[in-house]
Formats: C-alpha cells, sequence, structure tokens
C-alpha cells in the first residue's frame, strides 16, 4: 500500500492536477482525483492555517503561477481582508459552528418565551462565525445544513435555513452587513410559532380552517417578538412578517407580490420551504432532496422569485451534495461536489460499487462531467440507503 506524501501549501499552485484525491486531513478531501487545485482551495488552506496536504498520487499536471513562499505573511494579508484580527488556534468542524447556532436559536426561543433579554452582541457576534464558515468550505456547510439532526424541530430549521441563506446571499454578493441580517432573518423567521399551541404545531392529521387560521397568525407575532422583544432592526424583522408571502400575491399575511417582498424574505422562503420539505414531521415524511428541489423549480413565478431560484439551483443543484444516488451501472455513490454548469453530473464518492462490495471513504472518486458512460439513474431515500448499507 502507497503511504501518503506530504505536500507544503506553499508549494500548491492553481491548476495543479494530481491522479488520486488530496487530502486536507484523513476525513477531508481537498480536491477528488484529476480535478485541478483552484486559487480559493489554496486561499481557503492559508486561512485555516493548515500548513500541508497529502496524497498518494503523482502530479501529472504543474500550476500555472506560484504561491508566495512567505505563508506567514499570505496568511496575515487573507486574514486582513478578511477581517480577522486575532486568528482562533484553527478553524471548528462546520459541523461544530451548526450545533453552536442551534443552541443558540434555542437560547433565544426560551428568552422569549420566558420574557428574558437576549444578547444582541451574541447573535450577531454567532452570525459572524457562521458566515466565515460557510464562505470557508461552502459545499460542507450545505451537506450539514440538510443532513438529520436530531434536536427539536424549530431550531434545526432555522439554523439550517440560516446556512442555505447565507450560501444564497453570498452568491448574491452580498456584504457583511446584509449578510447577517440574512443569516439571522432565517434563524428567526419561524419564531412566531413559540404563539401557537404545541397540539396544532404538532397535529397529525389535517388542520381545521381555525387551527390553519392560528398558524397563519405566527408571521405577525415573529415580526413583533424580534422589533420590540429582541430589538433587532425591521429587516431583520421583515423576513419574519414576509416569508410566508407568495411572488405572485397569493400568500399571507398582506398579499404582497414581486418586488414589494423583501429579498431577505424572498430568499427565506425558498431556503425554508426547502428544508421543510426535506425534513420528517409528525404528520408526513421528509421528501427527498431531489423531488424537493424539483418542487422548488416548479413553483418559480408563483410562490418563489424566479431569479433567486436559480441561484439557489446554482448552489444546491438537483442533486446536491450529501445526497445518495444510483447509477446506470448499479453504483450507489455519495456526491460530494455539485456541478453548477453540468448540475445532472456531479462528483461522486462510490460508496456501494458495480459488483455489491462497499468501499472506504475516499476510496473512489468519480467525477460525472469526464464520465459519459455513467449517468445517475435515481435519487435513493434515506431508508433506501439504511438498508443498502446495512445502518
Amino acid at each position: 500500500m502507497m503511504t501518503l506524501k506530504k505536500i507544503p501549501v506553499n508549494e500548491l499552485k492553481p491548476g495543479m492536477i494530481f491522479d488520486k484525491s488530496v487530502y486536507i486531513d484523513e476525513n477531508n478531501i481537498l480536491v477528488p482525483p484529476m480535478v485541478p487545485i483552484k486559487e480559493e482551495d489554496i486561499n481557503r488552506l492559508v486561512r485555516w492555517g493548515i500548513e500541508e496536504v497529502e496524497t498518494e498520487g503523482e502530479l501529472i499536471r504543474e500550476g500555472k503561477t506560484a504561491k508566495p513562499k512567505n505563508l506567514k505573511e499570505e496568511i496575515k494579508r487573507l486574514e486582513k481582508e478578511a477581517g480577522i484580527v486575532k486568528p482562533e488556534a484553527g478553524l471548528k468542524s462546520f459541523q461544530n459552528v451548526y450545533d453552536e447556532t442551534v443552541e443558540l436559536i434555542r437560547e433565544i426561543f426560551d428568552s422569549v418565551k420566558n420574557a428574558v433579554s437576549y444578547s444582541q452582541e451574541k447573535i450577531y457576534r454567532t452570525a459572524e462565525k457562521l458566515i466565515e464558515a460557510v464562505e470557508s468550505d461552502k459545499n460542507n456547510a450545505i451537506e450539514v445544513a440538510i443532513g438529520e439532526h436530531d434536536q427539536k424541530y424549530l431550531y434545526v430549521l432555522g439554523a439550517s435555513v440560516g446556512v442555505l441563506s447565507a450560501v444564497t446571499g453570498i452568491s448574491l454578493n452580498f456584504n457583511e452587513e446584509r449578510l447577517k441580517s440574512i443569516v439571522i432573518g432565517g434563524w428567526l423567521h419561524d419564531i412566531g410559532m413559540i404563539k401557537v399551541p404545541p397540539y396544532i404545531t404538532e397535529k397529525k392529521g389535517k388542520l381545521t380552517p381555525d387551527e390553519y387560521a392560528r398558524i397563519k397568525t405566527h408571521p405577525i407575532y415573529g415580526y413583533r417578538i424580534i422589533l420590540n422583544d429582541l430589538m433587532l432592526n425591521n429587516e431583520i424583522a421583515n423576513v419574519a412578517l414576509q416569508h410566508h408571502e407568495s411572488y405572485d400575491g397569493t400568500g399571507y399575511p398582506r398579499k404582497l407580490r414581486g418586488n414589494q417582498i423583501s429579498i431577505y424574505a424572498r430568499i427565506v422562503a425558498i431556503c425554508d420551504s426547502y428544508v421543510a420539505m426535506t425534513r420528517k414531521r409528525s404528520y408526513r415524511d421528509e421528501m427527498m432532496y431531489y423531488n424537493a428541489m424539483k418542487t422548488i423549480v416548479s413553483a418559480s413565478n408563483r410562490r418563489f422569485d424566479p431569479n433567486i431560484v436559480k441561484v439557489f439551483l446554482s448552489n444546491m443543484a438537483i442533486y446536491p451534495v450529501g445526497s445518495v444516488v444510483k447509477l446506470n451501472n448499479g453504483v450507489v455513490a455519495r456526491v460530494i461536489k455539485a456541478n453548477p454548469n453540468l448540475p445532472l453530473r456531479p462528483i461522486i464518492e462510490v460508496l456501494i460499487d458495480e459488483f455489491g462490495d462497499k468501499l472506504k471513504s475516499g476510496e473512489r472518486i468519480i467525477d460525472l462531467q469526464n464520465e459519459s458512460s455513467f449517468f445517475i439513474k435515481s435519487p435513493l431515500s434515506k431508508e433506501e440507503v439504511k438498508r443498502l448499507l446495512n445502518e
């Protein structure tokens, strides 16, 4: 078995291609085999303070430009650009940042229920941390956000919507202040639901007209809570108020249409619907990512802003990172990187090969863009994946 070779980060160049995966550590791939290293990949390593990567492969194409060899100076330059005054000892995994966000949302909800004030500084500081983590590794952020979590539904929903809203805002070139507003708006868009009785929110059967009318009051309650109890700004409060408005004017509570709806609320509406559809509830099973995305796309121009749907699709893809698919040759694989230009041909990691054998993590990576004989036959549900993997 070939031993892993260590490569100093300051020797990496954009455009380098290796015939096997390049790893950040034993659990995280920097780039799959035959995929060129990008400038942003190198910058990310520098920001994280990582000095070496490793691979079993051979360099098959040199990069075009050399990176600065003074790694410490490059770290300082990137930190200055990012507005980081004091670098942390090491970047937390995104899962840790996500869990911290869920806990923050729980604390905020509890403080509102108990009529206790909550620190605005902590809210904004956590939003900044989340945005930085999303910018550092968008694919990992998406995978964590759409994954399974054990915490209470409303807290997980808010955290995941905040992540996907940040991803969308970054693609729309929002500045830092706008990103913080969209993230916090995503976290708190459903905070008005604490005013709706649990027997309604967790009801397994069909809601009565009166119960549905009670549900429809939560945007107004949320708006008041964010402004009066949490004393956050009107942009954030409007996300709670308007996230059930529809692009064609058929939503509630005010039947706003088009650009009358805050752009933050238009973004959160899409992210909220996608996350909600892919979560299991007491009254229904979760929807597969593929079907959820098709539902979002089909609601363009009607429920959702079509331009934002396009941006959302470019990040999430038909088969988002983390989803599991079956190929035409019987291979079962997990999507590890989306291809915005060819959404049906992402980069995948094989879980079960064509012979029915389970493979180890990172053992076989396929870029479907370069493999015309392979294509995705169908997405797999979580139950199918668990059965195939005997989990």
